[in-house]
């Protein structure tokens, strides 16, 4: 009897679960396939209470699949060597997968206790055009005596954080989860904490600036590491006040004073974000304030959105060299190129904040909070 172990947070499950799931059953001859989402995982953030995600993962893979809620019942942070234990006793003498995605594969050494994973279960990977490496392989199957297949499927453009994003700014996800999910999380509210705040927006920028701003917002999210939900409502608002016109200056009590027009909707966008959305934590306001000049002792949240905005996935320049290391090295390489690129196309207008910022930061190379 083959049968095949399939975990994951399924926060949501798409169709690139789906996907991957269908293709094991296939590639790999399954008599039984289980999915398994996860009761706490331990690497991840998961906005979800697991009963809620196990209803969704019922939706998604019950035509085909049988969805446990072991994990679940089990209670504790999950450990995928605890659960395959758990099934090996249920079926000592079945050939058993566990079905992982590439990335996880890469990064197999790290997890807890891989070695007696790996005597528990054969890998079956799902390689997403084949982009698992040789190395890889030969690392882990030399190391942990591993056994592996690779599944090969074609992957769609589904991306759990993205998606989840995509249903707070209200926007379509038909083509990404599975209809019976999507209902699901329409009719029932799921992930739309900020969605009235989003929405609200939508009417102070053009689209373009609006979907820059849905970008800078998943970027945010890929950097913190606490406080998720101010790190979304300093992105989410960091443009807020870029079309407001001039003559509507005196309602938010804003002058501009000496300050150069590519830096007012920072310092505007703070006013307009408290007056016309109720923001009135000074910590993300101060963020939407300093996102374009930055300022001598920046708070982490200050950081984050200034580095969200610079290096968010539809940049037209490359931002690779600029995502490295931790967010106080990444702020220090976006602040030095972002005063550069500056200097070229404003000359002798450059705001004094940004240069007193850099000085702040080059001069005693303080970038901790």
């Amino acid at each position: 009897m083959r049968i095949g172990i399939f975990g994951g947070t399924f926060n949501p499950p798409h169709n690139t679960h789906v996907a991957m799931a269908r293709e094991a059953v296939r590639q790999l001859g399954l008599d039984k396939l289980t999915v398994i989402p996860c009761g706490i995982p331990p690497h991840k953030f998961c906005d979800l209470d697991a009963a809620t995600r196990l209803r969704l993962a019922h939706l998604a893979f019950d035509d085909f699949a049988e969805v446990s809620d072991y994990e679940i019942v089990k209670g504790g942070t999950s450990y995928t060597v605890e659960t395959l234990g758990h099934f090996r006793k249920l079926y000592p003498q079945a050939e058993m997968y566990l079905i992982i995605g590439g990335d996880s594969f890469t990064n197999f050494d790290k997890w807890y206790r891989p070695d007696e994973i790996a005597s528990l279960a054969r890998l079956a990977v799902a390689d997403r055009n084949r982009q698992t490496s040789v190395a890889t392989m030969r690392r882990i199957t030399s190391k942990f005596n591993a056994d592996v297949t690779f599944l090969h499927f074609e992957p769609t453009n589904a991306s759990s954080t993205e998606i989840r994003l995509r249903y707070e700014f209200g926007m379509d996800n038909g083509d990404a989860v599975p209809q019976a999910v999507d209902d699901y999380i329409l009719n029932n509210g799921l992930y739309s904490s900020h969605r009235a705040m989003a929405e609200k927006l939508r009417q102070y920028l053009t689209p373009e600036r609006f979907m820059h701003t849905f970008y800078v917002v998943k970027r945010g999210l890929e950097l913190a590491t606490d406080n998720r939900d101010k790190a979304f409502v300093a992105c989410l608002l960091h443009d807020v006040a870029k079309y407001i016109p001039k003559s509507d200056y005196a309602e938010y009590g804003f002058e501009q004073g000496d300050l150069p027009d590519s830096v007012v909707h920072s310092f505007l966008g703070a006013k307009v974000a408290q007056r016309d959305f109720g923001v009135n934590d000074a910590e993300i306001l101060d963020a939407i304030a300093y996102h374009t000049t930055g300022r001598p002792n920046m708070t982490q949240l200050d950081k984050l959105v200034y580095v969200a905005d610079k290096t968010e996935d539809s940049r037209p320049y490359p931002t690779s060299h600029l995502k490295k290391g931790s967010l106080d090295d990444q702020f220090a390489a976006c602040l030095a190129e972002a005063y550069r690129i500056c200097l070229e196309r404003h000359h002798d207008s450059v705001c004094p904040l940004s240069e007193q910022t850099l000085a702040y930061y080059s001069t005693d190379k303080r970038t901790r909070a």
